[in-house]
């Protein structure tokens, strides 16, 4: 929480367009189904808490058809992991 007070304290609104735009590339690469490479991913997610781009490509699939059994199993296990961590959520109210 301190960090993040002084880092507001700190910032420059050049920084602030700066994080912007690397968000929007974060967005653009998540949408996209695709990051240029994993730590650019985990980066990413850790900055903006966004979800794995590969919700978007198995979501994308299921309305277009996978390439094959071996996508097809992997959004699979993927979306049965993802089910099992909702249960698990953190209800707020």
């Amino acid at each position: 929480m301190l960090r993040i007070a002084i880092l507001a304290l700190l910032a420059t609104p050049a920084m602030a367009d700066d994080r912007e735009a690397r968000r929007a590339q974060c967005l653009g690469w998540m949408m996209a189904g695709g990051y240029p490479n994993g730590l650019v991913e985990k980066a990413c997610q850790a900055d903006f808490a966004l979800p794995s781009a590969f919700l978007f490509k198995c979501s994308r699939a299921q309305t277009q058809g996978f390439h094959d059994d071996r996508q097809r199993a992997a959004c699979t296990v993927f979306f049965a992991q993802a089910s099992t961590q909702a249960e698990r959520g953190y209800v707020i109210n």
